[in-house]
């Protein structure tokens, strides 16, 4: 009984130190084609704890969003072709800045084509 007990008591210990363990919750943003016509838009993604940055592209209709999943933490950049093609060579390039993403982002709609001032 005094073993079952032990056991019963180590499992729930290592459960509760693999959840807390865990890697950070991803949050939802939509990126939205405000424009009037379709556009193909390239992202660059970067987040501290990751090594490499990841590069998508996405083709919005006007109108249509894009649901993407990050981790808080990570900057958000509009970037072209030859900005991909440098980071792809392991040149670091700032493209556009977009947002940096925080826990407050979640579920947030961002417009992708800005206005001129």
């Amino acid at each position: 009984m005094k073993r079952n007990a032990a056991l019963l008591v180590v499992l729930t210990n290592l459960v509760a130190v693999v959840g807390l363990a865990q890697t950070p919750s991803k949050l939802t943003l939509y990126l939205k084609n405000n424009g009037l016509r379709p556009r193909t838009f390239r992202f660059l993604e970067r987040h501290p704890a990751d090594q490499l940055p990841n590069v998508f592209t996405a083709f919005l209709l006007p109108g249509q969003s894009y649901q993407v999943a990050l981790k808080a933490g990570t900057s958000l950049a509009l970037v072209n072709q030859p900005e991909i093609n440098a980071t792809m060579r392991g040149k670091t390039v700032p493209g556009q800045p977009l947002l940096l993403v925080q826990a407050a982002d979640n579920g947030r709609t961002i417009n992708l084509v800005r206005k001129a001032p």
